[in-house]
Protein backbone atom coordinates (compact mmCIF):
# COMPACT_ATOMS: atom_id res chain seq x y z
CA UNK A 1 0.00 0.00 0.00
CA UNK A 2 1.58 3.49 -1.21
CA UNK A 3 2.26 6.04 1.52
CA UNK A 4 1.93 9.71 1.20
CA UNK A 5 5.97 10.48 0.78
CA UNK A 6 6.02 7.70 -1.73
CA UNK A 7 2.96 9.41 -3.73
CA UNK A 8 4.80 12.83 -3.51
CA UNK A 9 7.45 11.60 -4.57
CA UNK A 10 6.37 9.75 -7.62
CA UNK A 11 4.47 13.36 -8.01
CA UNK A 12 7.79 15.64 -8.17
CA UNK A 13 6.67 16.55 -4.98
CA UNK A 14 3.75 17.65 -5.45
CA UNK A 15 -0.14 16.58 -5.11
CA UNK A 16 -1.71 16.38 -8.85
CA UNK A 17 -5.61 16.75 -7.50
CA UNK A 18 -5.02 19.59 -5.51
CA UNK A 19 -5.60 21.99 -8.48
CA UNK A 20 -8.98 20.06 -8.51
CA UNK A 21 -9.47 20.76 -4.94
CA UNK A 22 -9.08 24.39 -4.50
CA UNK A 23 -10.94 25.03 -7.41
CA UNK A 24 -14.03 22.97 -6.69
CA UNK A 25 -13.95 24.14 -2.59
CA UNK A 26 -13.74 27.91 -4.59
CA UNK A 27 -17.17 27.33 -6.93
CA UNK A 28 -19.10 25.83 -4.33
CA UNK A 29 -18.46 28.30 -1.70
CA UNK A 30 -19.31 31.02 -4.64
CA UNK A 31 -22.71 29.29 -5.42
CA UNK A 32 -23.56 29.21 -1.53
CA UNK A 33 -22.91 32.43 -0.70
CA UNK A 34 -24.87 33.46 -4.40
CA UNK A 35 -28.02 31.24 -2.75
CA UNK A 36 -28.36 32.83 0.19
CA UNK A 37 -27.75 36.56 -0.91
CA UNK A 38 -30.48 36.06 -3.56
CA UNK A 39 -32.74 35.41 -1.15
CA UNK A 40 -31.77 36.62 2.51
CA UNK A 41 -30.20 35.14 5.37
CA UNK A 42 -32.94 32.73 5.56
CA UNK A 43 -30.94 30.41 8.13
CA UNK A 44 -32.37 27.89 10.12
CA UNK A 45 -31.72 27.96 14.15
CA UNK A 46 -28.15 27.16 15.26
CA UNK A 47 -28.29 23.21 15.60
CA UNK A 48 -28.48 21.36 18.15
CA UNK A 49 -26.99 18.00 18.84
CA UNK A 50 -29.63 15.30 17.00
CA UNK A 51 -31.26 18.55 15.04
CA UNK A 52 -31.24 16.52 12.03
CA UNK A 53 -32.13 12.95 13.10
CA UNK A 54 -35.17 14.61 15.24
CA UNK A 55 -36.64 16.59 11.61
CA UNK A 56 -35.97 13.49 9.32
CA UNK A 57 -38.38 11.49 12.12
CA UNK A 58 -41.34 14.41 12.23
CA UNK A 59 -40.62 14.52 8.26
CA UNK A 60 -41.41 11.12 8.19
CA UNK A 61 -44.41 11.31 10.80
CA UNK A 62 -46.28 13.72 8.32
CA UNK A 63 -43.85 16.91 8.83
CA UNK A 64 -44.28 19.53 6.41
CA UNK A 65 -42.07 21.57 4.09
CA UNK A 66 -40.34 23.44 7.40
CA UNK A 67 -39.13 20.06 8.66
CA UNK A 68 -37.93 18.75 5.72
CA UNK A 69 -35.86 22.10 5.18
CA UNK A 70 -33.85 21.47 8.29
CA UNK A 71 -33.47 18.18 7.31
CA UNK A 72 -31.81 19.37 4.33
CA UNK A 73 -30.06 22.38 6.28
CA UNK A 74 -28.80 19.54 8.61
CA UNK A 75 -27.34 17.26 6.02
CA UNK A 76 -26.26 19.92 4.77
CA UNK A 77 -24.27 20.88 7.72
CA UNK A 78 -21.42 19.29 7.90
CA UNK A 79 -20.17 20.10 3.76
CA UNK A 80 -20.62 23.72 4.62
CA UNK A 81 -18.33 23.54 7.56
CA UNK A 82 -16.04 21.69 5.50
CA UNK A 83 -15.62 24.14 2.55
CA UNK A 84 -12.95 26.85 4.47
CA UNK A 85 -11.52 24.59 6.51
CA UNK A 86 -10.32 22.04 3.93
CA UNK A 87 -8.76 25.16 2.30
CA UNK A 88 -6.93 25.51 5.46
CA UNK A 89 -5.96 22.05 5.72
CA UNK A 90 -4.61 21.96 1.89
CA UNK A 91 -2.17 25.30 2.60
CA UNK A 92 -1.03 24.00 5.25
CA UNK A 93 0.35 21.05 3.23
CA UNK A 94 1.07 22.55 0.60
CA UNK A 95 2.74 26.30 2.12
CA UNK A 96 5.05 23.00 4.54
CA UNK A 97 6.33 21.93 1.22
CA UNK A 98 7.12 25.60 0.20
CA UNK A 99 8.69 25.86 3.55
CA UNK A 100 11.13 23.55 3.17
CA UNK A 101 11.70 24.17 0.10
CA UNK A 102 12.99 27.30 1.41
CA UNK A 103 13.97 27.01 4.61
CA UNK A 104 14.18 31.04 5.05
CA UNK A 105 11.88 32.83 6.87
CA UNK A 106 11.95 35.95 4.59
CA UNK A 107 11.37 34.39 1.66
CA UNK A 108 9.16 32.02 2.67
CA UNK A 109 7.22 35.40 3.79
CA UNK A 110 7.77 37.03 0.72
CA UNK A 111 6.14 34.10 -1.54
CA UNK A 112 3.50 34.33 1.12
CA UNK A 113 3.20 38.28 0.24
CA UNK A 114 3.56 37.64 -3.47
CA UNK A 115 0.76 35.22 -3.89
CA UNK A 116 -1.59 36.92 -1.22
CA UNK A 117 -1.50 41.02 -1.27
CA UNK A 118 -1.55 42.03 -4.88
CA UNK A 119 -4.83 39.84 -5.70
CA UNK A 120 -6.08 41.53 -2.00
CA UNK A 121 -5.32 45.22 -2.76
CA UNK A 122 -6.46 45.08 -6.12
CA UNK A 123 -9.99 43.87 -4.64
CA UNK A 124 -10.37 45.96 -1.65
CA UNK A 125 -9.05 49.33 -4.15
CA UNK A 126 -12.10 47.98 -6.63
CA UNK A 127 -14.76 47.30 -4.18
CA UNK A 128 -14.07 50.56 -2.38
CA UNK A 129 -12.91 52.99 -5.11
CA UNK A 130 -15.56 51.80 -7.97
CA UNK A 131 -18.11 49.22 -6.69
CA UNK A 132 -18.56 51.51 -3.34
CA UNK A 133 -19.45 54.70 -5.50
CA UNK A 134 -21.46 53.43 -7.99
CA UNK A 135 -24.04 51.09 -5.56
CA UNK A 136 -24.28 53.55 -2.49
CA UNK A 137 -26.82 55.11 -1.28
CA UNK A 138 -24.40 58.14 0.44
CA UNK A 139 -23.63 61.43 -1.83
CA UNK A 140 -20.75 61.07 -3.01
CA UNK A 141 -19.11 63.50 -1.14
CA UNK A 142 -19.94 61.58 2.45
CA UNK A 143 -19.23 59.03 1.31
CA UNK A 144 -15.29 59.34 0.73
CA UNK A 145 -15.26 61.39 3.89
CA UNK A 146 -16.54 58.74 5.87
CA UNK A 147 -14.17 57.05 8.32
CA UNK A 148 -15.37 54.15 7.35
CA UNK A 149 -14.10 54.32 3.91
CA UNK A 150 -10.88 55.06 5.08
CA UNK A 151 -10.78 51.43 7.79
CA UNK A 152 -11.95 49.90 4.45
CA UNK A 153 -8.47 49.75 3.90
CA UNK A 154 -6.88 47.88 6.44
CA UNK A 155 -8.17 44.80 4.76
CA UNK A 156 -5.33 44.70 2.77
CA UNK A 157 -3.46 44.26 6.18
CA UNK A 158 -5.61 41.89 8.05
CA UNK A 159 -8.02 44.23 9.65
CA UNK A 160 -11.28 43.30 8.45
CA UNK A 161 -14.10 45.54 7.87
CA UNK A 162 -16.87 44.08 6.09
CA UNK A 163 -18.82 47.40 5.12
CA UNK A 164 -18.52 50.37 2.84
CA UNK A 165 -20.59 53.59 3.74
CA UNK A 166 -24.17 53.13 2.55
CA UNK A 167 -22.93 49.85 -0.06
CA UNK A 168 -25.60 46.88 -0.64
CA UNK A 169 -28.20 48.78 2.39
CA UNK A 170 -30.88 47.42 0.81
CA UNK A 171 -29.74 44.11 -0.47
CA UNK A 172 -31.28 41.08 0.92
CA UNK A 173 -28.09 39.93 3.00
CA UNK A 174 -27.33 44.14 3.90
CA UNK A 175 -24.38 46.48 4.14
CA UNK A 176 -21.81 42.99 3.67
CA UNK A 177 -19.34 43.99 0.94
CA UNK A 178 -17.35 41.04 0.93
CA UNK A 179 -17.93 38.38 4.31
CA UNK A 180 -15.37 36.27 2.65
CA UNK A 181 -12.44 39.01 3.74
CA UNK A 182 -13.51 36.69 7.88
CA UNK A 183 -10.66 34.28 7.00
CA UNK A 184 -7.80 36.98 6.64
CA UNK A 185 -6.57 37.14 10.31
CA UNK A 186 -6.12 33.22 10.59
CA UNK A 187 -4.33 33.01 7.37
CA UNK A 188 -1.93 35.62 8.16
CA UNK A 189 -1.76 33.80 11.58
CA UNK A 190 -0.78 30.54 9.78
CA UNK A 191 1.57 31.78 8.44
CA UNK A 192 3.19 33.53 11.61
CA UNK A 193 3.11 30.64 13.66
CA UNK A 194 4.59 28.68 10.13
CA UNK A 195 7.01 31.15 10.21
CA UNK A 196 8.10 31.31 13.99
CA UNK A 197 9.23 27.22 13.21
CA UNK A 198 11.20 28.01 10.49
CA UNK A 199 13.03 30.69 12.52
CA UNK A 200 13.26 28.01 15.10
CA UNK A 201 14.36 25.21 13.49
CA UNK A 202 11.13 22.77 14.77
CA UNK A 203 9.56 22.61 11.43
CA UNK A 204 12.86 20.62 10.23
CA UNK A 205 13.33 18.27 12.77
CA UNK A 206 10.83 15.43 12.83
CA UNK A 207 10.48 14.88 16.78
CA UNK A 208 10.63 18.48 17.93
CA UNK A 209 7.51 19.27 15.39
CA UNK A 210 5.73 16.40 16.64
CA UNK A 211 6.32 17.71 20.34
CA UNK A 212 4.97 21.07 19.32
CA UNK A 213 2.15 19.22 17.14
CA UNK A 214 0.57 17.26 20.10
CA UNK A 215 0.94 19.75 22.64
CA UNK A 216 -1.11 22.00 20.53
CA UNK A 217 -3.42 19.49 19.53
CA UNK A 218 -3.85 18.93 23.12
CA UNK A 219 -4.64 22.44 23.95
CA UNK A 220 -7.07 22.50 21.04
CA UNK A 221 -9.01 19.42 22.27
CA UNK A 222 -9.29 21.09 25.68
CA UNK A 223 -10.53 24.26 24.84
CA UNK A 224 -13.34 22.69 22.89
CA UNK A 225 -14.25 20.68 25.71
CA UNK A 226 -14.54 23.16 28.02
CA UNK A 227 -15.30 25.93 24.99
CA UNK A 228 -13.14 28.67 26.17
CA UNK A 229 -11.64 31.40 24.82
CA UNK A 230 -14.41 30.52 22.02
CA UNK A 231 -16.35 27.46 20.77
CA UNK A 232 -14.99 26.00 17.88
CA UNK A 233 -17.69 26.87 15.42
CA UNK A 234 -18.22 30.54 15.01
CA UNK A 235 -21.60 30.14 13.50
CA UNK A 236 -23.99 27.31 12.30
CA UNK A 237 -21.51 26.98 8.94
CA UNK A 238 -18.29 28.12 9.71
CA UNK A 239 -15.53 27.16 12.07
CA UNK A 240 -13.72 29.47 14.19
CA UNK A 241 -10.46 31.50 13.13
CA UNK A 242 -8.91 29.75 15.53
CA UNK A 243 -9.77 26.05 14.58
CA UNK A 244 -9.27 26.83 11.30
CA UNK A 245 -5.15 27.53 12.02
CA UNK A 246 -5.50 24.29 13.80
CA UNK A 247 -6.52 22.60 10.94
CA UNK A 248 -3.75 24.52 8.95
CA UNK A 249 -0.97 22.80 11.59
CA UNK A 250 -2.71 19.49 10.91
CA UNK A 251 -1.73 19.77 7.09
CA UNK A 252 1.53 21.06 7.85
CA UNK A 253 2.05 17.62 9.80
CA UNK A 254 0.51 15.72 7.38
CA UNK A 255 3.40 16.68 5.18
CA UNK A 256 6.27 16.25 7.93
CA UNK A 257 4.68 12.44 8.56
CA UNK A 258 3.91 11.48 5.11
CA UNK A 259 5.71 8.87 5.31
CA UNK A 260 3.84 7.45 8.19
CA UNK A 261 0.73 8.12 6.40
CA UNK A 262 -1.07 5.55 4.11
CA UNK A 263 -3.22 6.25 1.03
CA UNK A 264 -6.04 3.62 1.36
CA UNK A 265 -9.48 4.29 -0.11
CA UNK A 266 -10.87 2.17 2.30
CA UNK A 267 -9.62 4.59 5.01
CA UNK A 268 -10.67 7.67 2.70
CA UNK A 269 -14.19 6.01 3.17
CA UNK A 270 -13.98 5.52 7.27
CA UNK A 271 -12.86 8.78 7.85
CA UNK A 272 -15.36 10.82 5.59
CA UNK A 273 -18.45 8.52 6.95
CA UNK A 274 -16.48 9.94 10.71
CA UNK A 275 -16.61 13.46 10.08
CA UNK A 276 -19.76 13.45 8.67
CA UNK A 277 -20.92 11.30 11.50
CA UNK A 278 -18.95 13.61 13.96
CA UNK A 279 -20.35 16.75 12.99
CA UNK A 280 -23.70 16.02 12.53
CA UNK A 281 -24.01 14.99 16.26
CA UNK A 282 -21.82 17.25 17.26
CA UNK A 283 -19.50 14.79 19.62
CA UNK A 284 -15.86 16.11 18.78
CA UNK A 285 -14.99 18.84 16.07
CA UNK A 286 -11.25 18.30 17.09
CA UNK A 287 -11.48 14.37 15.71
CA UNK A 288 -13.71 15.74 12.94
CA UNK A 289 -11.03 17.84 11.91
CA UNK A 290 -8.70 15.62 11.32
CA UNK A 291 -10.71 12.77 9.60
CA UNK A 292 -11.20 16.29 7.63
CA UNK A 293 -7.98 16.71 7.06
CA UNK A 294 -6.84 13.10 5.79
CA UNK A 295 -9.80 13.29 3.21
CA UNK A 296 -8.39 16.37 1.69
CA UNK A 297 -4.82 15.47 1.41
CA UNK A 298 -6.30 12.17 -0.41
CA UNK A 299 -8.77 13.53 -2.61
CA UNK A 300 -5.24 16.01 -3.66
CA UNK A 301 -3.15 13.07 -4.41
CA UNK A 302 -5.41 11.85 -6.79
CA UNK A 303 -5.50 12.38 -10.53
CA UNK A 304 -8.09 14.42 -12.48
CA UNK A 305 -6.07 14.81 -16.08
CA UNK A 306 -9.82 16.13 -17.74
CA UNK A 307 -9.82 19.35 -15.01
CA UNK A 308 -6.00 20.06 -15.74
CA UNK A 309 -6.70 20.20 -19.52
CA UNK A 310 -9.51 22.07 -19.12
CA UNK A 311 -7.63 24.62 -16.71
CA UNK A 312 -4.09 25.34 -16.22
CA UNK A 313 -4.61 29.07 -15.01
CA UNK A 314 -5.01 28.69 -11.13
CA UNK A 315 -8.60 30.55 -10.76
CA UNK A 316 -9.32 29.63 -6.95
CA UNK A 317 -8.22 32.69 -5.27
CA UNK A 318 -9.82 35.06 -7.27
CA UNK A 319 -13.12 32.79 -7.34
CA UNK A 320 -12.65 33.00 -3.26
CA UNK A 321 -11.63 36.65 -3.17
CA UNK A 322 -14.48 38.32 -5.76
CA UNK A 323 -17.43 36.44 -5.65
CA UNK A 324 -19.02 37.63 -2.51
CA UNK A 325 -18.72 41.63 -3.97
CA UNK A 326 -19.98 40.53 -7.60
CA UNK A 327 -23.01 38.54 -6.01
CA UNK A 328 -24.01 41.33 -4.12
CA UNK A 329 -24.18 43.83 -6.98
CA UNK A 330 -25.85 41.27 -9.39
CA UNK A 331 -28.47 41.46 -6.69
CA UNK A 332 -28.15 45.02 -6.35
CA UNK A 333 -28.97 45.84 -9.79
CA UNK A 334 -31.01 42.62 -11.07
CA UNK A 335 -33.09 41.89 -8.08
CA UNK A 336 -35.92 44.83 -8.41
CA UNK A 337 -35.56 43.54 -12.13
CA UNK A 338 -36.85 40.32 -10.93
CA UNK A 339 -39.28 41.39 -8.01
CA UNK A 340 -42.16 38.82 -8.33
CA UNK A 341 -40.63 36.14 -10.31
CA UNK A 342 -40.85 32.78 -8.08
CA UNK A 343 -37.75 32.47 -5.84
CA UNK A 344 -36.21 29.68 -7.93
CA UNK A 345 -35.71 31.92 -11.32
CA UNK A 346 -33.84 34.57 -9.16
CA UNK A 347 -32.12 31.69 -7.74
CA UNK A 348 -30.54 30.07 -10.89
CA UNK A 349 -29.85 33.87 -12.54
CA UNK A 350 -28.17 35.19 -9.78
CA UNK A 351 -26.49 32.27 -9.51
CA UNK A 352 -25.44 31.81 -12.98
CA UNK A 353 -24.48 35.18 -13.39
CA UNK A 354 -22.18 35.37 -10.38
CA UNK A 355 -20.71 32.09 -11.15
CA UNK A 356 -19.93 33.69 -15.23
CA UNK A 357 -18.91 37.24 -13.70
CA UNK A 358 -17.14 36.03 -11.33
CA UNK A 359 -14.94 33.13 -13.53
CA UNK A 360 -14.17 36.68 -16.21
CA UNK A 361 -12.65 38.65 -12.71
CA UNK A 362 -10.71 35.54 -11.30
CA UNK A 363 -9.46 34.42 -14.87
CA UNK A 364 -8.42 38.49 -15.30
CA UNK A 365 -6.63 38.99 -11.69
CA UNK A 366 -5.21 35.82 -12.43
CA UNK A 367 -3.36 37.09 -16.25
CA UNK A 368 -2.67 40.69 -15.15
CA UNK A 369 -2.40 40.56 -11.47
CA UNK A 370 -1.79 37.36 -9.63
CA UNK A 371 0.76 35.93 -12.67
CA UNK A 372 2.82 39.02 -12.62
CA UNK A 373 3.38 39.17 -9.22
CA UNK A 374 4.53 35.20 -8.90
CA UNK A 375 6.84 36.17 -11.46
CA UNK A 376 8.84 38.33 -9.03
CA UNK A 377 9.67 35.56 -6.81
CA UNK A 378 12.89 35.51 -9.11
CA UNK A 379 14.45 38.48 -7.81
CA UNK A 380 14.11 36.97 -4.31
CA UNK A 381 17.27 35.40 -2.86
CA UNK A 382 17.62 31.66 -4.13
CA UNK A 383 16.90 28.81 -1.66
CA UNK A 384 19.68 28.05 0.30
CA UNK A 385 18.95 24.24 -0.75
CA UNK A 386 17.47 22.54 -4.10
CA UNK A 387 14.02 22.13 -4.13
CA UNK A 388 13.21 17.93 -3.74
CA UNK A 389 10.08 15.93 -4.09
CA UNK A 390 9.91 15.44 -0.53
CA UNK A 391 12.59 16.31 1.93
CA UNK A 392 11.51 14.58 5.37
CA UNK A 393 12.90 16.18 8.36
CA UNK A 394 15.46 14.81 10.62
CA UNK A 395 14.59 12.46 13.82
Amino acid sequence: MMNLDAALRENDGKGPGFHFVRHALSLVILLHHASVLAVGGERAPAATKGDAVASLAMLLQGGDAVFLRQSIIELLRPLLFSLVGAFFVLSGFLVAGSAFRTRDTRQFLTFRALRIAPALASEVLLSALVLGPLVTTSALGAYFGDPQFYRYFGNIFGFVTYELPGVFADNPVPGLVNSNLWTLPPEFYCYLVLSALIASGLLFTRKGFLAFFLAVSAGVALTASFGWPAPTRLDTTRFAGWFLVYLFLVGVALWILAAHVRLDKRLFILFGGLYVLLMATKTSDVLAGLCLAYCVVYVGMLRFPWFDRLLKADLSYGLYLYGYPITQALVFFLLPHLDGAPKGVRLAAIMSLALAATLIFAAASWTFIEKPALRLKRFVLPPRRAATPNLAPAE
